[in-house]
């Protein structure tokens, strides 16, 4: 009995330090296009993003890129002293849209490094507007959590439906069984810049 509560406890102190670990968010990888060629709505977006994301000193972990929807969000969190971190491949970086003004930038060899490192540095994720590439990264890391590979907070910026196709398809594979029935629950929605606030407010208690 007496090494069943022994046993017990350090399971209890165990769960404990690995919550404590995933509620301390000091870094969010974001997720987002590298298209010069959208509405600037979505420029805008993310600009006010990455200025709240750096008002409260959260690193920004993201693509590496100086262009498109990344380049904004990198660039403004420097505009506002907040640290950055880049992870971007050797085949991107020789197209000159490599974005060296940041505070680490780490070169990999190829996508799926990127990935890898990007998942691992981040304490949290966040899904802004992009195409293919981020749908990948995205889904993911929503997969993993499912799985119970990881614990992260995943949150998708969902301004206007931009990902309300995605979320149909995800309610189809569990209508169909294809998928676990907590799918749903694995992240958090959102469509304002105020939502987002008051959920890294709540990080931060």
């Amino acid at each position: 009995k007496t090494l069943r509560i022994g046993i017990r406890i350090k399971f209890l102190v165990k769960f404990f330090l690995i919550n404590i670990k995933f509620m301390t968010i000091k870094s969010i990888t974001v997720y987002c296009s590298s298209s010069d060629k959208l509405s600037n709505k979505y420029y805008q977006d993310a600009e006010e993003i990455s200025k709240l994301i750096s008002s409260f000193k959260i690193n920004i972990v993201y693509g590496g890129a100086k262009v498109g929807i990344m380049g904004v969000v990198a660039k403004t969190a420097k505009k506002y002293k907040n640290r950055v971190i880049g992870v971007i491949p050797n085949f991107l970086s020789e197209r000159e849209i490599i974005f060296e003004n940041i505070d680490e930038l780490k070169i990999v060899d190829n996508m799926s490094e990127r990935k890898k490192l990007l998942f691992e540095l981040g304490d949290a994720y966040l899904a802004l507007p992009g195409g293919t590439g981020t749908l990948e990264e995205i889904v993911e890391v929503v997969s993993w959590k499912v799985m119970g590979i990881h614990k992260k907070p995943i949150i998708f910026f969902n301004k206007n439906n931009f990902w309300d196709n995605l979320f149909q398809q995800f309610k189809f594979f569990e209508d169909e069984n294809f998928s676990n029935k907590n799918l749903q629950n694995s992240f958090h929605i959102i469509d304002t810049v105020d939502q987002l606030k008051n959920i890294i407010i709540k990080w931060q208690k």
